[in-house]
């Protein structure tokens, strides 16, 4: 039965009506989410490494800091070492794993730990252990990539099955203000006192006299 006239204009304006409601709300969404807290996490706390023999370990020491407004319930740090690196000892919060080079990213070992434990706005905290590195005997010039999340990254599908560590398990602790860093992912630079091994061998070379005609 066709609609009477009245009846399609109270429904154009009811229409009106909620169209204007929901712009007016979807003008407001964005105000409603900039305000809501949320936690900013940070990493830091290492400065370049050098003078690094092969076949010697070395500690990582970093800070975990937290620019926002509202605690993180729980921490996931990643650490990242190209081939020359390995890890000398990982504690049992924390699973490696191997990746192999793809794309431009270079093969790298990987060691990603998980505290649970919350992360204060305004305090800086520390693995009460630091992990250990070990330089191989293609050590040379390196890259330290770290990396803090709120959630667990997860395996790298180019990887090896990660493989847990057997250390004693490690915890945050509160560290020194002045070791906040300032940003979520940092790239350390690790160079080692490290020759290439060449050798160069004596040839005979032999071929065909030429003769020139005067």
């Amino acid at each position: 039965m066709p609609m009477p006239p009245h009846n399609r204009r109270a429904s154009r304006a009811t229409v009106a009506a909620l169209g204007a409601a929901g712009l007016i709300a979807l003008a407001a969404a964005p105000s409603a989410f900039a305000d809501e807290a949320a936690p900013e996490l940070v990493i830091g706390g290492i400065e370049p490494i050098g003078g690094v023999q092969p076949g010697s370990t070395f500690d990582l020491p970093v800070t975990v800091g937290n620019k926002g407004t509202e605690a993180a319930e729980k921490v996931w740090v990643t650490y990242a070492v190209t081939r020359g690196l390995d890890f000398a000892e990982v504690p049992s919060n924390c699973r490696t794993q191997q990746v192999r080079s793809y794309d431009e990213m270079p093969e790298r070992w990987t060691a990603v730990c998980g505290f649970d434990q919350a992360v204060e706005p305004g305090v800086v905290y520390t693995p009460e252990r630091p992990l250990r590195a070990k330089a191989l005997d293609r050590a040379f010039n390196d890259e330290l990539l770290l990396r803090v999340d709120e959630n667990d990254p997860g395996a790298d599908e180019n990887g090896t099955l990660p493989v847990a560590g057997t250390a004693p398990a490690v915890k945050l602790v509160e560290a020194q203000a002045t070791g906040e860093g300032s940003a979520r992912v940092v790239i350390v630079p690790v160079t080692s006192v490290n020759t290439a091994d060449y050798q160069v061998t004596g040839a005979a070379l032999r071929g065909a006299s030429v003769k020139r005609c005067r």
